[in-house]
């Protein structure tokens, strides 16, 4: 392919990445039940990274066509006017955060198994640090490159290209090596999982509700494809252009970086696939466009379906979208039983209190009444 193809290619797969993300950062921030799920606002920060990582590539992109048409190709500028534009620093910290936030991820995914019901516990602090920490390495090491390249004039060439120059090169090995570590992390703390659901024939989650234990496995499978497509299209582009063996990026650099903005495309059909909360979204705006005859009876179908999937006593919802209700009847030793979970697992449905008279609340005596036998 010429320059000017390859250019073009990036554009396009930036437009694509930056619609279906902006898309799915829509079907989560806009409805209160996805807000509170701890897995959907991870899920949101990945769609933020990719959105920054293909803005990058597109402003990158017109920066080059531009330098093509007026045949600057072979122009030099001094490497910190490259340092400081905004394609770079979008790159700059979108190029760790690719990795760490998967991690972070897994992270997450394993602290829900190992320890669900403290995870159901967690409050949105919790949430804010596991955020935190990636987002705070990958500005502190944007910041640190900048600070590096602010008066360093020597010339690089305008393409700005962050491997040959416009980035510290340690810098940006660092960044690259973080997120290929993050991604091998990832991976093996996911088979760490898998083996240990396995060898202790559920642990923990063995106390969760069946529908807790429905979701928990729709969110095993989808980290897990998420996962094999972050080592097919990431993890191996990723230690090509690391190590950069026979000089290969210098002629498959386009096909290397392409296959890391086509692992951000593949992850929105794998959440729209996986989650069907996000996609009854998407599925309402465009029945809306139908017919009153036949937009009511299906939005009202995809809700009533809705409320049966997006409860909010799912196993990743956070603290304070977590419900509890009440259960009329029953014995007294089926009670004692549903109290017991009740207090356990937070997301279970609370038991009912049985009424006492005065005269037992104030003697301490907790009987039920006989149940009527007819």
């Amino acid at each position: 392919m010429s320059f000017a193809a390859n250019m073009y290619l990036y554009l396009a797969e930036g437009v694509v990445i930056c619609v279906t993300n902006i898309t799915l950062l829509w079907c989560i921030l806009s409805d209160a039940r996805n807000r509170k799920r701890r897995e959907f606002l991870l899920v949101a920060a990945q769609s933020i990274t990719d959105i920054f990582y293909g803005v990058a590539f597109m402003l990158i992109a017109n920066l080059r066509l531009g330098l093509f048409y007026e045949n600057k190709l072979t122009l030099t500028v001094p490497t910190t006017e490259c340092a400081f534009i905004p394609a770079l620093w979008l790159h700059n910290m979108a190029t760790p955060l690719l990795g760490l936030l998967p991690f972070t991820t897994s992270i997450n995914f394993l602290v829900c198994s190992v320890a669900p019901l403290w995870y159901m516990r967690a409050t949105h602090l919790y949430t804010f640090f596991l955020l935190s920490v990636p987002f705070t390495m990958a500005l502190s090491l944007t910041s640190i490159n900048a600070l590096l390249l602010i008066d360093n004039n020597s010339p690089t060439a305008a393409l700005c290209i962050a491997a040959n120059g416009a980035a510290h090169h340690i810098v940006y090995h660092i960044m690259l090596f973080f997120r290929i570590i993050a991604n091998l992390a990832s991976a093996v703390i996911y088979f760490i999982i898998i083996l240990y659901l396995k060898k202790s024939h559920g642990g923990t989650l063995k106390d969760l509700s069946p529908q807790q234990l429905k979701m928990h496995r729709n969110a095993k499978i989808t980290l897990g494809l998420v996962t094999t497509n972050s080592m097919i299209l990431l993890l191996f582009p990723d230690i090509l252009l690391f190590a950069n063996p026979w000089n290969i990026t210098k002629y498959y650099s386009t096909p290397l970086y392409s296959m890391t903005l086509s692992k951000t495309m593949i992850n929105f059909m794998i959440y729209m696939i996986r989650y069907r909360e996000l996609r009854n979204i998407i599925l309402l705006k465009v029945i809306g466009c139908l017919p009153k005859k036949w937009a009511i009876p299906l939005s009202m179908k995809i809700k009533s379906t809705n409320e049966a999937s997006n409860a909010p006593k799912g196993t990743f919802a956070t603290r304070s979208s977590i419900q509890t209700e009440r259960i009329p009847g029953g014995s007294f030793e089926q009670q004692k039983s549903l109290g017991r979970r009740a207090s356990s697992i937070i997301a279970f449905n609370k038991s009912r209190v049985i009424p006492q008279s005065g005269a037992q609340q104030q003697n301490g005596l907790h009987l039920p009444p006989l149940p009527n036998r007819r």
